[in-house]
């Protein structure tokens, strides 16, 4: 099922568990295929025995299924926190820069948003929207020089959890260098709940002697 997630090309998915059916295409239409089969294979193998023997060997069956819906349900909820795909990201950063600099109601360039964080863009195009459709909100203007030195403090807290990510061990520093910013946030959470219940744990500390790239 995890394929879903990780294979963009339908025709490169493979379900050899569903041989005889068409290719789902997505996860919900796998799970209902996966019910159909076990239905079929009820009645298949319940051939001459009593209804009360094909419903019994069909319950047991698509109590299976049921336990697959309950791992695509877990998969769904891992598959959301993990970050967006180099090139996915690329994508709705263009697209979120294409919309603030054709809708925008002051003066900047394009380069100016060259280092705002996504989430940044996307506040600032929904700020636009709401303008554009309310005549009487007030216009302003983002304060870029101030936002600049927002960024530089939200850089400096990045690197500085990735580090206590690293002397935690949660990863190499190489490999948590790499990770992205929704993702480094993900498992931080994870390591302050630790901190609340394990004395062992590594303190929150300002570490700056190790250097770790930011993604």
């Amino acid at each position: 099922m995890r394929q879903f997630y990780t294979v963009d090309d339908p025709a490169k998915r493979k379900f050899p568990s569903l041989c005889g059916f068409r290719p789902p295409k997505n996860l919900d239409e796998y799970l209902k295929l996966k019910a159909k089969q076990a239905e079929l294979q009820a009645k298949c193998e319940g051939l001459g025995e009593s209804d009360n023997i094909i419903s019994s060997r069909m319950q047991l069956l698509l109590s299976k299924v049921k336990k697959l819906e309950d791992y695509a349900r877990d998969l769904s909820k891992e598959m959301s926190n993990l970050p967006l795909y180099p090139n996915l990201q690329k994508e709705i950063r263009q697209d979120l820069l294409e919309l603030i600099m054709r809708d925008k109601f002051y003066r900047a360039k394009v380069e100016q948003f060259k280092y705002w964080p996504h989430i940044a863009l996307k506040a600032e195009a929904s700020k636009i929207e709401r303008i554009r459709n309310d005549p009487g909100m007030k216009r302003s203007a983002p304060d870029l020089s101030k936002y600049k030195k927002k960024i530089a403090e939200l850089t400096l807290e990045y690197k500085t959890k990735k580090q206590e990510l690293v002397v935690a061990k949660y990863g190499t520093a190489k490999a948590i260098s790499k990770c992205s910013r929704q993702y480094t946030n993900m498992v931080y959470v994870k390591l302050e709940k630790r901190r609340e219940i394990d004395p062992i744990v590594p303190k929150k500390q300002a570490y700056r002697d190790k250097k770790v790239d930011e993604s």
